[in-house]
């Protein structure tokens, strides 16, 4: 069977299991994940995905990654009634969502949370929540995937 990345796999569960012509081969769940992590934050709706935010990190950081003033607005979106979040907010939230899941996915809850809090050495020691607020989606997503592929020595 033939494999798309030099490391090994973490285990079995990690690997997916795709056709190619004639043969099978076995690709690393990351690339999967990280894609699923996107179709996942574009296709949720927007009250279930604050929600889980809320659950996840906390109303705090949504409203951080959200850039709002009013500390209730996590509280209100997240309700299935709720008000729905401008287009430019709703945009960071799913940005942040798909940051949180890339990260949550790979490392765990807590790692997810510490890193979308905590100074980066790749985002010029700035709080990837602080990216995502200001939609620098290349530079935040670029930097959870190194974080979560290891590739990044500050």
């Amino acid at each position: 069977m033939a494999t798309h990345s030099d490391q090994p796999c973490r285990s079995e569960v990690d690997l997916l299991l795709l056709r190619n012509g004639s043969m099978w081969e076995r690709l690393p769940m990351e690339a999967t994940t990280r894609n699923g992590a996107y179709a996942e934050a574009t296709r949720m709706n927007i009250h279930d995905l604050v929600r889980e935010l809320n659950e996840n990190v906390g109303a705090t950081v949504v409203q951080t990654m959200a850039g709002v003033k009013d500390r209730t607005s996590p509280y209100k979106w997240a309700q299935p009634d709720g008000p729905t979040p401008r287009g430019d907010v709703e945009a960071r939230l799913r940005l942040g969502y798909r940051v949180w899941r890339t990260l949550e996915q790979a490392e765990g809850k807590h790692t997810a949370l510490a890193w979308l809090m905590g100074a980066n050495p790749r985002l010029e020691e700035n709080l990837p929540a602080l990216y995502v607020q200001q939609m620098r989606t290349r530079e935040v997503i670029g930097a959870a995937e190194a974080f979560v592929d290891d590739t990044y020595a500050a």
